[in-house]
């Protein structure tokens, strides 16, 4: 069933969380051997690859991520959500906004199995 507009928790917390700029609480929406897949990095695979991402990413200033539009799937072990989401931070004193699409797959308890991201086309 496609659901509009409705945000599973766990996409949403983890949108929120990018504020904190901590990648071990990023890490933790994650399954053991999650992957991700990222706009300018190779497939990462597993925790302790998903967390060097982060270190780097959240290397901004005032970052910030929200959902601007999501679209869920729901199956009897996962959930699959896909959308836009935009990040704004401070680079160079100037404020940025980019505008990514992404895809999770969030098993039942939980966690993100799969997570792909990129720049949204103009």
């Amino acid at each position: 069933m496609l659901k509009t507009r409705i945000i599973p928790e766990e996409v949403q917390e983890w949108a929120d969380t990018i504020q904190d700029r901590n990648p071990a609480l990023m890490v933790k929406f994650y399954a053991n051997k999650a992957i991700l897949l990222a706009t300018f990095e190779s497939l990462l695979v597993g925790k302790e690859a998903i967390y060097g991402y982060f270190v780097e990413f959240l290397d901004k200033e005032n970052l910030k991520c929200e959902i601007l539009e999501n679209y869920t799937q729901k199956f009897e072990h996962v959930d699959i959500c896909s959308g836009l989401y935009a990040f704004t931070f401070v680079e160079n004193g100037e404020e940025q906004r980019v505008i990514a699409r992404y895809t999770y797959a969030v098993n039942n308890k939980g966690k993100i199995t799969t997570h792909h991201s990129s720049i949204n086309p103009e």
